[in-house]
């Protein structure tokens, strides 16, 4: 309710930047699905933007053109649209048995899952991955996950 007060608020100075830090936090999945149908409501005339910061990634497949990325208080990524983002990075998985040293060196992050593994490549170095390791497109949140994770395996995670 207090972002939903907050946002009529804002809306009432007819302001054409909305600046907002994490709106959708803690909101039940009904409210945040209504306060993102109106951050696109809000833009759909191009006379309006909106900048949020989130953890909620699907909030950012929901919404987002563009991406701006931050790690560590370090922009890593400004002013892509989403799909340019995405484009970068391909998802790389396999038997955990096919993935060799050479393998690891080209992936930004990877963890073990079973007998099996899941990592993240930039898309310009996928084409070097062998043929037995399935070459995918991420989501956002493999994206981030990956990118987060960092130091290129799975120990960044223990």
């Amino acid at each position: 309710m207090k972002v939903k007060y907050s946002l009529a608020v804002a809306l009432s100075h007819n302001s054409e930047l909305f600046i907002l830090d994490e709106p959708t936090s803690g909101l039940d999945p009904i409210s945040r699905d209504e306060i993102l149908y109106l951050f696109q409501q809000l833009v759909s005339d191009g006379t309006r933007s909106v900048l949020f910061s989130t953890h909620i990634t699907s909030d950012l497949d929901k919404c987002a053109d563009s991406i701006t990325y931050i790690r560590n208080g370090q922009l890593v990524v400004s002013n892509k649209s989403k799909d340019e983002f995405i484009a970068c990075y391909k998802l790389v998985s396999g038997p955990l048995e096919n993935l060799t040293d050479d393998i690891k060196s080209k992936l930004i992050s990877w963890r073990p899952e079973r007998q099996l593994f899941t990592g993240l490549v930039e898309a310009s170095k996928a084409s070097l991955i062998p043929e037995n390791v399935k070459v995918s497109t991420p989501d956002l949140e493999d994206i981030m996950v990956f990118l987060e994770r960092g130091n290129g395996d799975e120990e960044s995670i223990i």
